[in-house]
């Protein structure tokens, strides 16, 4: 959106009038009356919010005077809800006991010169709006007087200092307006969208140990929300937050991704309605990247397991259970740290060969598919790292995934690739053991056996090799000075 740009997942979604949403006031009747001078003849459109799903819900057409007027016999669920003008400008409303008042503005300067009447909330937001605006104009004129007028050095730290000066006004703005409207949709919705100030001293402390760090970050984080208000659920700030939290501020490390699931969660398991869009979007949308240090595999099978399961997620259908505990069963099969399954497939002179029978210390698993544009990219960087890499220690499995015989071989041929190479035709005698559902997939087994990386770039294999050989020496170290 022009004014509030926001990730959300565009789709369609129910909304429905006179929900089952439960407060402590009668909700009025929906009648919102508009007036966008500038703006004649032209249809504007109501859009809902609701978890991560945006719906364009009806729509009114202005008069000659840029009047319209959207109304219903019943309320709308109380949240956030975007008019929107055209695909790049919208303004937005807040619904919650007071849906009955008019908005007064103009093209061009719809946020600046909007006027509302009758309702606290949207009075509260554009004033807030209206503020940002008007901190940003008189930062902007205070950085330009001092540029021309000479008198003080424009340096950092003087712009920091005017920063400072400006934020503490918006934050006296918002306190003052929060101790006003505790009780305001606004306050809960805006409140949220802050990041707590212990966030960033924790940030800035150097003297915390870091998983203590690390997991005092990822709880403070949800400190401004409250969880109790289910009306957040249909504004943008908890879809935000999330996808905030997952992705900016969890690092992509398997053991970090699941205890930021279980801090998470541990906040809403007596909240439903939060519990299960939480668990449905990490399950069923979110997409954690495949590198050497996370597995998404371990991440779902840990997230079916503890809260998706039939006695935890009552709010779920039984197919829906049953689909998610499906999957993780396939995809639990070769998590990092398990024993890696003995198979056997054929190579290209019709041999059969088992993957215990490698004597190699270390074997590098590489799952592919012949016309696979990142597997193309991979097996010659492979082929060409093949031999430094055998003489540390490594031997390599090239597994063929769904390939037909002749682009078999012709795949091998043409990138050189002078390690063992096996073919599971059917997709059926390996895939019961690894669970590979993109390729290309690099999979690293130790001395044991025990499967030390999943989703490896060909540069990761020497580095993993040598922090395994540094492990298990401090094992022996350990166990000697035991002794």
């Amino acid at each position: 959106m022009k004014f509030f740009p926001i990730v959300i997942l565009l789709g369609a979604y129910a909304f429905f009038i006179n929900s089952q949403f439960v407060i402590g006031t009668q909700l009025e009747n929906t009648e919102i009356s508009l007036q966008v001078d500038g703006l004649s003849s032209h249809w504007i459109y109501l859009q809902g919010i609701h978890k991560n799903v945006r719906s364009k819900l009806d729509s009114t057409l202005l008069d000659a005077e840029g009047k319209g007027l959207f109304k219903y016999e019943m309320p709308l669920d109380p949240g956030y809800y975007n008019l929107v003008i055209s695909d790049d400008v919208s303004f937005p409303i807040l619904l919650d006991q007071d849906q009955s008042f008019s908005l007064k503005t103009k093209m061009g300067q719809l946020i600046k010169a909007m006027k509302v009447q009758g309702s606290t909330d949207n009075d509260l937001l554009y004033k807030n709006m209206q503020l940002d605006m008007e901190l940003q104009d008189r930062f902007q004129a205070e950085i330009q007087a001092i540029q021309q007028n000479g008198t003080q050095q424009l340096d950092q730290a003087l712009v920091n200092t005017l920063r400072e000066k400006y934020f503490a006004e918006k934050e006296a703005f918002l306190e003052n307006t929060f101790q006003q409207y505790p009780n305001a949709l606004f306050t809960s919705y805006e409140r949220a969208k802050q990041e707590p100030q212990e966030l960033y001293r924790l940030m800035a402390d150097q003297s915390l140990d870091p998983a203590q760090k690390q997991a005092l970050i990822l709880s403070t984080f949800w400190d401004q929300v409250d969880f109790s208000n289910e009306r957040l659920l249909s504004t943008p700030v908890i879809y935000d937050k999330l996808w905030q939290y997952f992705n900016q501020f969890v690092p992509d490390q398997t053991d970090i991704k699941i205890q930021a699931v279980d801090i998470l969660m541990s906040k809403v398991m007596d909240h439903p309605e939060y519990c299960a869009f939480f668990a449905t979007w990490l399950a069923d949308d979110y997409l954690p990247p495949f590198t050497g240090q996370m597995d998404p595999d371990a991440l779902y099978t840990h997230l079916a397991n503890n809260y998706l399961a039939r006695e935890r997620a009552m709010w779920a259908d039984s197919m829906k259970v049953y689909a998610w505990q499906l999957r993780a069963e396939s995809r639990s099969v070769s998590l990092a740290g398990m024993k890696a399954a003995n198979f056997e497939a054929q190579t290209p002179d019709g041999r059969m060969q088992a993957l215990f029978d490698v004597k190699s210390p270390y074997i590098a698993l590489f799952f592919y598919h012949y016309d696979c544009d990142h597997c193309i990219e991979t097996a010659p960087k492979l082929a060409q790292q093949y031999p430094a890499l055998k003489d540390q220690g490594l031997e390599v499995v090239a597994v063929a995934m769904d390939t037909p015989e002749e682009e078999w071989k012709n795949f091998i041929d043409s990138n050189d690739m002078n390690f063992i190479n096996v073919t599971d035709q059917d997709n059926q005698s390996i895939y019961e053991h690894y669970s590979v559902w993109a390729t290309p997939e690099i999979m690293l087994l130790g001395p044991d056996r025990t499967i030390i990386g999943k989703h490896l770039a060909v540069e990761d294999i020497s580095v993993l090799m040598q922090a395994s050989r540094m492990g298990m020496l401090k094992k022996e170290n350990s166990s000697s000075s035991l002794k």
